[in-house]
């Protein structure tokens, strides 16, 4: 659709050669020069109005794609709370007290998790990280922001580091190969220090080309971060790896 658009609307521009080759053939009357005038004038009027179409439509597009996700990211949210509640449910029906306050306070740590994620600073990211669990079945991602962090405060590109966190945790998400036993699992802990932000990684589970893992993540935060690789993955199908990516603060 797009090309056919592209297409119509050149040769609307060629058709200029009309009016054009009226003006050389009668170049001592007036009326080619009206008629090139006035032509030229229907054509940007065209080409304006196609052009506002289609913006119209990309946005439509893009905000239908916006629904479409917050409807999934809500629907998935609401399956894990009736599944806690079914749970929290059963516990009592059984008179187990201790159990159900386990699940009060399982809630409860989910519920923090989702407001610091929500209040990141950053919306690409808090996007990302909240509606994580209905783009990916192979990986579970369990965040850990400090209390008081917000990165939209903190003297970095916002955009920049956004989509290297982003970049981060994709590469362990399309490395996360579907496990044979257990779940895989990636814990990113967000915390500041003195002089810079941290990202603490804490993958178990099963990777794709595991060797390769550490350079593709160094790409990730080329020229504003760097990598502290921690445990090397122990020689067994289920690995762990561990690692805290440094952003140090600008000067």
């Amino acid at each position: 659709m797009f090309r056919n658009r592209t297409l119509w609307g050149l040769a609307a521009w060629i058709s200029l050669a009309l009016p054009v080759t009226s003006v050389i053939l009668w170049p001592d009357t007036w009326w080619p020069l009206i008629f090139l005038a006035f032509w030229t004038l229907a054509i940007g009027t065209l080409v304006v109005m196609m052009e506002r179409r289609i913006h119209r439509e990309h946005c439509e597009r893009l905000l239908t794609r916006a629904q479409s996700s917050a409807i999934k990211t809500l629907s998935h949210h609401r399956h894990d709370w009736m599944n806690e509640l079914q749970i929290l449910y059963g516990y009592l029906r059984l008179n187990k007290p201790d159990k159900a306050v386990d699940v009060v306070d399982r809630i409860r740590a989910r519920m923090e998790q989702d407001s610091r994620i929500s209040q990141i600073g950053v919306t690409e990211l808090a996007s990302f990280l909240l509606s994580f669990r209905t783009v990916c079945d192979t990986m579970r991602l369990d965040v850990d922001i400090q209390d008081g962090l917000y990165l939209d405060r903190m003297p970095y590109a916002a955009e920049k580091l956004s989509k290297s966190i982003i970049g981060l945790v994709n590469v362990f998400r399309f490395r996360a190969a579907s496990p044979s036993g257990g779940e895989n699992v990636l814990k990113m802990a967000f915390y500041r220090q003195a002089d810079e932000l941290s990202i603490a990684f804490e993958y178990e589970g099963e990777l794709a080309a595991a060797d390769s893992v550490t350079e593709e993540l160094a790409r990730c935060v080329e020229g504003i971060g760097q990598i502290d690789q921690g445990e090397e993955p122990a020689e067994q199908t289920r690995q762990a790896r561990t690692m805290v990516i440094h952003f140090p603060l600008p000067a």
